[in-house]
This record gives C-alpha cells, sequence and structure tokens, in this order.
C-alpha cells in the first residue's frame, strides 16, 4: 500500500484545526451554566443524545480530513484518559490542551524548539501538581462532599445524599454501579455480599414464590465449568450433602436435559434443596470469575481441563461454602462466603495493581476501548471479590434525560471518590488559577524552556476564563475581584452570581481530578509539538469504482464481489 507523507508546518497546521474544531464543540458545557450539546444519533429513527459531558461530546467528532482528524483525536484520546481516571475533569482537560496547543504552536512557529518546549512545560507542570497537592483540604466531611457531587452534576437536588451514602456504605474501594431506571426517582440498593446479574436456570428453583426467589441456608457451593447433563454424575455429590442435613448451588456452564429435570423434580418434591445458576462473565472472562469465585467460597473451580476431576469425583471438600444465598430470576447474592480474607485481600491487591497499570497510561498508548474495557473487567472482579456492591438506578421522564443524567450522576461518584483520596480546592477554574504566581520567579536553563513554562503558567488561567464568560460574566472582571482577595480559597459561584468561601458556597473541584486533567493535556500537547513528520497510508478506493449504493440495493448485488 502506498503513503502518504506530511510535513510540518502543514500537519501541525492540521492537527490544531481539529482540536480547536473539538474543543469548540465541548467548552460551551463547561461549568453549572454551561448549555447542553444534541448529538445525531448514528442509527436514522433513533432519538439524539442530549448531552452535557464533555467527553462524549468530544467522541462524538470527527472529520474527513485524516490529519485533522488525527488532531481531533487527540482530544478524545485526553478526555477519555481523564474520564476512565476520575469521571470528571474532561472538559477542563480539553480546554487546558487547547490552550496549550495554540500557545505551543505559535511558538514553533516563531522559532523555539519543540523539544525544549516540552521539557519546560513537564518542569512547570510538576511544580503545579506540587501546590495543588500541598494547599489540598483533606479533612472532608459529609456535607462537603454531598457538595462536589452537586457541582459535578450540576446541582442536581437529591442525587449528592444518596451518592455521599453509597461512599459511607461502600468506601472508596466499594462498587457502584449505575442502570437506566423505571421510575422518575433516583434509587440506591445496597447489597450486603457478593452480587453478580446471573439468576436460577429455571423459577421451579424459587422457594419464596411471594418475593420470587429461591433462598439457600448454609449451602455448599460446585463450580463447575462445564455442562451436566447426566443427574447419574450428581447422585454421589447429592448423597453426602443431604447426609449432612446442608443444601447446593451450583453454578455451571449449563444443566441440560435429563439432569436439570431430575433436579427439579427433587427440589419442587422437597428430598433436598438445590439451585444451578451460571456463573458470571463470558467468553474468555469467566474462566477468571470462575477462580475468583473459588477463592471467595473456599473451594475449588472445577475448570474444562484434563488436570480437574470429573464431576463424579469431586467431593465436599472441594465446594465452597457460605452463610446464605440469595437467588432471583437476574441475580445471584453470595452472603457470608467461606474464603480465607487474606488471599482475598491479596488477590484484590493484585487487580488494583493491573487496574493502575492501565490507568497509568498516556493518551493513545494501546487501544482506547480495549485500556477500558480491561480496566472495567478488573472492576467488576474486584467488586466480585469484595463482597459488599451498589447500584443506583437513575430516574427521569424520558430515555434521554435518563441517559443524559446518568453520564453526570457517575461521573459525579467518581469526582466525589478522587476528593477522598486527595482533597480539594477551590472549583470553577480557580484553584489552577491561583497556581499561577507560585511559578513567577522560576528560571529555566535556556530561553525555549522558560518559554514551555510560560505557556503552561499562561494555561493556567482558561479554565477559570471559559466558566465565567459561559456563565455571562466578564472574565476580567472575576479576575480582577479573585485578585483583590488574599483568601486563596475565596471562589465564585456562577449559578448564584455570590462569591465566598469555596466550603461555604458550594464551589469545590477534587485536587485529583484538576491533577489529571492538566498532565494529560500537557502529555497529548508534548505529542503533537514534538512531532515533525507524519506517515499514513494511502487508502485503495479502486475497488470502489463503478458501485452504486442505489444500484446495489436495487439489484442485491454488489459489484466488487
Amino acid at each position: 500500500m502506498s503513503k502518504q507523507v506530511i510535513y510540518n508546518p502543514e500537519a501541525r497546521l492540521k492537527m490544531l484545526s481539529g482540536i480547536n474544531q473539538v474543543a469548540r464543540a465541548v467548552i460551551v458545557t463547561m461549568g453549572s451554566e454551561g448549555p447542553a450539546v444534541m448529538i445525531q444519533h448514528r442509527t436514522d429513527g433513533i432519538m439524539p443524545i442530549f448531552t452535557r459531558d464533555g467527553f462524549t461530546v468530544a467522541r462524538s467528532v470527527s472529520f474527513d480530513d485524516r490529519i485533522t482528524d488525527l488532531g481531533g483525536r487527540m482530544l478524545r484520546d485526553v478526555a477519555g484518559a481523564v474520564s476512565r481516571q476520575v469521571g470528571d475533569g474532561t472538559t477542563t482537560a480539553i480546554v487546558l490542551a487547547q490552550k496549550l496547543a495554540q500557545d505551543c504552536l505559535k511558538s514553533v512557529t516563531a522559532g523555539f524548539h519543540p523539544l525544549q518546549l516540552k521539557i519546560g512545560m513537564d518542569s512547570a507542570l510538576a511544580l503545579v501538581e506540587k501546590t495543588l497537592l500541598e494547599k489540598a483540604v483533606t479533612d472532608l466531611n459529609t456535607d462537603w462532599v454531598e457538595k462536589i457531587t452537586a457541582v459535578a452534576t450540576k446541582n442536581e437536588p437529591g442525587v449528592g445524599k444518596l451518592l455521599t451514602e453509597a461512599l459511607d456504605k461502600l468506601g472508596t474501594q466499594g462498587s457502584l454501579s449505575f442502570q437506566l431506571g423505571n421510575g422518575l426517582k433516583d434509587e440506591l440498593d445496597i447489597v450486603d455480599g457478593t452480587q453478580y446479574p446471573q439468576g436460577f436456570i429455571s423459577p421451579y428453583f424459587m422457594t419464596d414464590k411471594t418475593r420470587e426467589e429461591a433462598v439457600l441456608e448454609n449451602p455448599y457451593i460446585l463450580l463447575y465449568d462445564r455442562d451436566i447433563d447426566d443427574m447419574m454424575d450428581l447422585i454421589p455429590l447429592l448423597e453426602e450433602i443431604k447426609a449432612e442435613g446442608r443444601s447446593l448451588l451450583i453454578i455451571a456452564e449449563n444443566v441440560i436435559d435429563k439432569a436439570l429435570t431430575g433436579l427439579l423434580l427433587n427440589q419442587v418434591r422437597g428430598i433436598f434443596k438445590v439451585v444451578a445458576v451460571k456463573p458470571p462473565g463470558f467468553g474468555d472472562k469467566r474462566l477468571n470469575r470462575f477462580k475468583d469465585l473459588a477463592l471467595l467460597t473456599g473451594g475449588q473451580a472445577i475448570l474444562d481441563d484434563y488436570s480437574s476431576p470429573k464431576l463424579e469425583q469431586v467431593t465436599l471438600e472441594q465446594l465452597g461454602q457460605a452463610q446464605r444465598v440469595v437467588v432471583t430470576a437476574s441475580s445471584t447474592t453470595i452472603i457470608g462466603a467461606a474464603g480465607d480474607q487474606i488471599l482475598i485481600q491479596e488477590r484484590i491487591e493484585t487487580l488494583h495493581q493491573e487496574a493502575d497499570i492501565i490507568l497509568a497510561k498516556k493518551p493513545g498508548q494501546g487501544s482506547a476501548t480495549g485500556n477500558k474495557h480491561d480496566f472495567e473487567e478488573l472492576e467488576d472482579r474486584i467488586s466480585l471479590l469484595d463482597g459488599r456492591t451498589g447500584v443506583f438506578s437513575v430516574g427521569g421522564l424520558s430515555d434521554v434525560e435518563i441517559k443524559e443524567r446518568l453520564v453526570r450522576i457517575e461521573n459525579a461518584y467518581m469526582s466525589a471518590k478522587a476528593a477522598l483520596e486527595e482533597g480539594v480546592l477551590p472549583g470553577g477554574g480557580v484553584a489552577l488559577y491561583r497556581c499561577i504566581p507560585t511559578l513567577d520567579g522560576v528560571i529555566c536553563p535556556n530561553s525555549d524552556q522558560q518559554q514551555g513554562f510560560a505557556i503552561l503558567q499562561q494555561a493556567l488561567a482558561a479554565p477559570l476564563q471559559k466558566i465565567t464568560q459561559n456563565a455571562g460574566f466578564n472574565s476580567e472582571t472575576v479576575i480582577a475581584t479573585l485578585n483583590a482577595q488574599a483568601d486563596e480559597h475565596f471562589a465564585l459561584d456562577t449559578q448564584r452570581h455570590v462569591y465566598g468561601h469555596f466550603l461555604d458556597i458550594g464551589i469545590i473541584d477534587p485536587v485529583k481530578v484538576m491533577r489529571l486533567a492538566l498532565r494529560n493535556a500537557v502529555s497529548v500537547v508534548s505529542t503533537m509539538m514534538t512531532t515533525e513528520t507524519v506517515v499514513m497510508d494511502v487508502p485503495d478506493l479502486s475497488i470502489m469504482d463503478g458501485y452504486s449504493p442505489e444500484w446495489a440495493a436495487a439489484t442485491r448485488e454488489d459489484p466488487r464481489v
């Protein structure tokens, strides 16, 4: 395949064009007074997406020119990285990246060396991060956490209390999943025990028809990664369990034919209590889930390999145990699992380390979609082992409203977790703006690095300027008012038009959100500035010669075949 080679300054100008166009679409959503963006759904006839989330907007924008789209993709990557790490701060990262890219391009055009500019920006970044962490307010209480979530959800009434309750019960390491609700109100459901979304194979396993659930007290748990199709294979194990007066939960790939019929007949007749369910996860992910469940329940996963025993050879010592199991049509909850807690915590710590490796990847490093899926898989495994989960059902008047609220509420939860980890500072771009004086007087080794240092220093004011402009304020007047106050915690509530201490007026941003937004913005702009040549494949369009979509649809034939 032939190659197209694009040299600077053409390459950088086109990439900057993509950055500017994506940023222009995203920046309007910034701040509590920022308006929404409506995005046409890729499928005709489906309602458009209505959102105020910067990452959702950035992800929807693409361009025909591939170099321009490369610039847009850089912003999509930086927003995606921040979204995965802390949920909130995606628009802030885009504002910072645009300002940095514009000033860097001007400096390179004026003759400054790109690599030296990068070194200067990295030096300034390190000082800003250090300053933010030193100034952070870390002794947070429940009221402040509720205000943080209110800011992130753009002051959604009632949401802050529910998210604060979730954090209080689950902790920062707990797992809270979000789903589309069926009513007008938001609902929070905290589950004591490990729960995963697979219900009983047959409704005849139900022990309580009023509540439509099957409950097993003090059960053994069989983890079997194969199909069970012969009841006779289970008889030796069932006789031992019945002799102890216990029940059995079967977690298997499937129970079919005569085996399922036999289990149901014995269950209905009250000979012994048993419930069969499918395991969590799908495909290659299922193997890890089996191993996690085995560790959690203190049993052995009977896998589909030559080293595992046959079903008729399984003994009670190879089964897991729990205090109680509750199975519904859509979920299985294991309460009081009997696994070794030390080993479980070691596995959880290992999974956290693997998740941190994914989060540490720079924008554009590996597949963004693959990274996200791998991270979500690790989070699901951690929540399975952690033994305490929550489900937040988002309500609303329509599907469009519910989906838009779901994104904001999920981001708010992640933002609150970030605040508990590293503390908070004034929001609305004020904390970043207050870092500008701390960089004054720093001398870099050469003028090129000094210019890079100055570029980042000047960019720190961009978020504050954009937020105040979106709210209809004169940004220069706001900056003058802030400068007149010696208290660095003095901030502006653009919604109520009130100045005051940031904790009192509820304008709060997590330090971790600001740090990662700035760090990812610097990273993506450094990549663009230090790129001198772009080499791309030239697509072969000759295969489409003579092809007409209308003709193909009419004749049901494809001339390319």
